[in-house]
């Protein structure tokens, strides 16, 4: 059995331009590795009928995060849009976000439970931050939850690992 069926969705978060290339704004080093394993997971949800979900930072020029990170995924901007290598195709939905969690002011609860989706997929950039934080709030929300550890990338291995780790043990995702 594999990991979609039509009450799963496949939720990417932030495999953008600005993360992804290497001339981006915060190019996060080594995120190429997972873009393979994405498309992979892409290919599958589409052939299980699942949802394909991309979120994606889209801020405003003024947005309190530059602070902490600096300018980067300007909505409108290339720096905010998916990487060619992922598409999206016209089946998927695309969200814009303006915080770190794929979940606040986006719509996509709303969306997953229109959609009748129990469990989510979460995939993308970066690990221990938008990664770990959607999945928590994915599973106070109730939704289950399963993170496939080469289709993620932290900033660094150390924390890579300390995200999935807390994930599974202390949150109860399923890190595959």
């Amino acid at each position: 059995m594999g990991l979609f069926d039509q009450k799963t969705a496949l939720v990417i978060a932030d495999m953008i331009v600005d993360f992804v290339d290497r001339s981006g704004k915060l190019y996060v080093p080594g995120i190429e590795e997972i873009v393979p394993e994405i498309s992979s997971l892409i290919d599958q949800a589409h052939e299980a009928g699942a949802p394909v979900i991309f979120v994606n930072d889209a801020h405003d020029p003024d947005d309190i995060e530059f602070r902490q990170w600096g300018e980067h995924a300007l909505a409108g901007s290339t720096g905010a849009q998916v990487v060619p290598d992922l598409g999206p195709s016209e089946e998927d939905h695309v969200l814009k976000k303006k915080k770190y969690t794929v979940f606040y002011e986006t719509g996509l609860q709303d969306l997953l439970e229109k959609m009748l989706i129990g469990r989510v997929v979460i995939t993308g950039t970066v690990t221990n931050i938008c990664v770990m934080v959607s999945a928590i709030e994915a599973l106070m929300m109730g939704f289950k939850v399963t993170v496939p550890k080469r289709a993620v990338k932290g900033l660094n291995e150390a924390d890579h690992n300390f995200a999935l780790d807390q994930l599974e043990r202390v949150f109860g995702a399923q890190v595959v």
